[in-house]
């Protein structure tokens, strides 16, 4: 059995992988935005602090926090909202990356939840989509130069969880977090037929590899 970090941990698709996790006999530390601010590296170091006093290593860091601002028209967006976006969903990866890295051994790595959107030019969220795309980019470029280690960007499409009913009002017709936490069970058991750098997408219940590291 693994030990494994998960953040954005009580809520949506997080809680849902805590879950799946813990019921699979994995350990799991749970982090929400209550206990650390990812998008804080002085926050993010004590994260790491305090996880090692407790053990040696961890085997997988799963990144399954994010946020989307509410307002997402570009030009009514606040400059601190645009600041945000990308400090929560594509800066921290590399903070948590940076203090995390060093105590995951070979075989063990990092999963970090994108989005479609991040697939696709849209025009209903460019700040959003552009800070999705920096996470593709970075677990590829992880999965380049760390060949001993595994990187995923995980790409759910519309998904059951408040953020996407506060954005869209159509949660309860889309599919289930426990989908896509079932993915990441799998990768975090080394079954299917993934390899590191692999873009995979979540999306109606179906998943599918957008891009392989090339």
């Amino acid at each position: 059995m693994k030990t494994i970090v998960v953040t954005g941990a009580h809520g949506g698709i997080g809680e849902a992988i805590v879950e799946a996790l813990t019921v699979a006999g994995h350990t799991v530390i749970g982090v929400d935005r209550k206990d650390t601010d990812v998008s804080n590296f002085a926050q993010v170091q004590r994260l790491q602090e305090k996880v090692l006093s407790d053990v040696d290593h961890i085997d997988w860091l799963v990144c399954a926090h994010g946020y989307l601002d509410p307002m997402t028209i570009l030009e009514e967006q606040s400059p601190e909202s645009i600041e945000v976006t990308f400090l929560v969903n594509s800066v921290s990866l590399a903070y948590l990356a940076k203090a995390f890295l060093r105590h995951i051994p070979a075989g063990g790595g990092i999963i970090a939840l994108s989005s479609t959107a991040s697939l696709h030019a849209s025009g209903a969220t460019p700040v959003y989509s552009a800070s999705k795309a920096a996470v593709n980019s970075f677990m590829q470029t992880l999965a380049h130069n760390r060949k001993e280690q595994v990187f995923y960007a995980l790409c759910p499409g519309p998904t059951n969880t408040t953020l996407r009913e506060r954005f869209a009002h159509d949660a309860a017709k889309q599919q289930s977090p426990d989908v896509v936490a079932s993915v990441v069970l799998e990768l975090v058991n080394g079954s299917g037929e993934h390899t590191s750098g692999d873009i995979i997408v979540v999306r109606d219940s179906v998943t599918t590899t957008f891009e392989k590291l090339s």
